[in-house]
């Protein structure tokens, strides 16, 4: 019984500090990968008014000095929403919105080598034509023989191992259609069987801009 005793008393004495306890005299730590930058800070004080769309999306920025600057921004993706919605709607993709809440998160953009190559990558696959942009998977014409065929899947299973993109049948929107397109470095790999340089120059005509050329026999 006095044990018992003991103990309650042990415990009334620690309810009683717990209740003297203030909220201010407990150390609060705080996540220093939360701490607003200058800029994020900044921000939160401009006002932003949109004003309208065409091949970029215009705002007007208004400080708290009331100074008025032009924000300019062109928002684009290789994704099929954004190729049949189009830009000038203004509407954006989930894509692009989670570039712009990294952005928002870092406050900067951070070019780094993968970034560099997944640029000239999104570069290069804007070229094509929405509906044909399937990556990475080996797609046969209709009009190909057996050893046209074998070519390409070596020249892609090549590709597939050493890391690199492509799209095989690439469309392109001028014109055009390659039998493998590298993304990463703009080049349209056309598998000769019983074709002339003529004939790839009269391809070469239609291709983008920027585009080269690789040539590989298949016999």
């Amino acid at each position: 019984m006095e044990n018992k005793n003991n103990d309650m008393k042990r415990f009334d004495k620690m309810h009683e500090e717990m209740k003297l306890t203030r909220l201010i005299d407990i150390p609060i730590r705080l996540d220093k990968s939360k701490k607003k930058t200058y800029k994020q800070k900044r921000k939160e004080k401009h006002k932003v008014k949109y004003l309208f769309s065409g091949r970029n999306h215009f705002f007007e920025v208004i400080t708290p000095e009331k100074k008025r600057h032009e924000v300019r921004l062109n928002l684009s993706c290789t994704c099929e929403y954004m190729g049949i919605k189009g830009v000038a709607t203004g509407k954006i993709c989930s894509h692009i919105l989670a570039v712009m809440q990294e952005i928002q998160k870092t406050g900067n953009i951070e070019a780094t080598y993968e970034n560099l190559i997944d640029k000239k990558k999104a570069d290069c696959i804007s070229l094509v034509k929405p509906s044909n942009r399937e990556l990475n998977t080996v797609r046969f014409s209709s009009n190909e023989t057996k050893k046209h065929k074998e070519k390409k899947e070596e020249v892609c299973k090549k590709l597939k191992e050493q890391g690199i993109d492509f799209i095989t049948e690439a469309i392109f929107t001028t014109g055009g259609r390659a039998d493998v397109l590298v993304l990463q470095d703009f080049t349209a790999v056309e598998i000769m069987s019983t074709e002339k340089d003529e004939s790839i120059e009269e391809k070469m005509k239609l291709y983008p801009q920027g585009i080269k050329i690789k040539t590989i026999k298949c016999n």
